[in-house]
């Protein structure tokens, strides 16, 4: 399950893709009968898998991309939250209630409860190397680097209220979000930066009062990918539990 790609708010089709045999057989031709059969042969694939090519909403920025079943009964709903993929499993499953699920999300594009299920596995999702930007919740598909600058501006003015720079791709996968403190008169912004780097992930966060010092640090992430270099004004958190929280808290929000 190499290949997820992050999901683009457009519309497109609904189509899905069965894996067996360890992502070695793929295909678009999915029936009922062929994942019946591909669940109850998985001794001899391995694991198998069902993939959307529309990824399934279930909160802010948080979707479900596919499903698997392995040999070991153990089910896994694989989530992007972000960028990040997580992978919620289900030990013990049988085979019945496996096809089940698989059917639902075929179907009706159902996907399980989750949230008392066991968060296993966190990474960045792998992508071709492109850009993002997002502000105030909007996406923007086009945009240059003059629209980058042009957002943080529209922060300082109070003209917007937050805004999200991503990269993807390479070693210098990351993102970087900045939030306009509101409760205050003077200029602040809360500005968070993550970088996708192995085996961990690394970020840092701040509360930035000197307007000059996050236009040259957006600056230089936006057009050079280059992320602010260590200092007291950043403080280093926690990537994997921070996401983490973040798949419960959406999950919780879900089951309301």
């Amino acid at each position: 399950m190499n290949n997820y790609r992050r999901p683009r708010r457009v519309s497109g089709s609904e189509q899905f893709v069965l894996v067996t045999e360890e992502g070695k057989e793929r295909t678009s031709n999915v029936t009922d009968e062929r994942i019946f059969r591909a669940v109850y042969e998985v001794e001899c694939n391995t694991v198998v898998g069902l993939e959307k090519c529309v990824p399934v909403a279930i909160g802010p920025s948080a979707y479900v991309l596919a499903m698997t079943y392995n040999e070991n009964s153990v089910f896994a709903v694989h989530v992007d939250l972000n960028g990040a993929i997580f992978r919620m499993s289900d030990p013990g499953c049988s085979q019945e209630e496996a096809v089940e699920r698989m059917c639902d999300f075929f179907h009706k594009s159902k996907v399980p409860s989750i949230q008392e299920w066991v968060c296993e596995e966190f990474r960045p999702a792998p992508a071709k190397s492109e850009s993002s930007l997002t502000v105030d919740g909007e996406d923007f598909r086009f945009f240059d680097f003059s629209d980058v600058m042009a957002a943080l501006e529209n922060i300082r003015d109070g003209k917007s209220e937050w805004m999200h720079v991503g990269h993807t791709g390479g070693d210098d996968g990351g993102y970087m979000e900045i939030h306009r403190c509101i409760d205050r008169e003077d200029f602040a912004c809360k500005a968070e930066w993550v970088r996708w780097t192995q085996p961990e992930a690394t970020g840092c966060r701040a509360v930035i009062t000197d307007f000059s010092s996050l236009y040259r640090w957006l600056w230089d992430f936006a057009l050079n990918r280059k992320y602010p270099e260590s200092s007291p004004v950043w403080i280093p958190f926690d990537v994997k539990d921070y996401f983490q929280r973040l798949v419960f808290r959406f999950l919780e929000s879900n089951e309301r």
